[in-house]
């Protein structure tokens, strides 16, 4: 397999699981607080860019009081 096709593969992977990244992660966040910390959690598993997207996909879906929240757990947790 060339080096471009191997690109091509790798490039479809990473759209295919941003995609049910942000599906997890817009169904937790129907739970309220537990669902954020449960968002929390699976954005921690996540690393480099991949960690980068997810939290910006998080940050889109959150309302103002979810953003709120979400900066005071991060906070928390360092």
């Amino acid at each position: 397999m060339s080096n471009h096709l191997k690109h091509q593969r790798l490039t479809l992977l990473q759209q295919e699981k941003m995609s049910a990244l942000s599906d997890a992660l817009s169904s937790v966040l129907n739970y309220g607080e537990e669902g954020l910390l449960l968002a929390i959690q699976i954005l921690n598993n996540e690393k480099g860019q991949m960690r980068l997207s997810a939290y910006d996909l998080l940050w889109e879906k959150l309302d103002d009081l979810g953003k709120k929240q979400l900066i005071k757990l991060l906070l928390a947790s360092q």
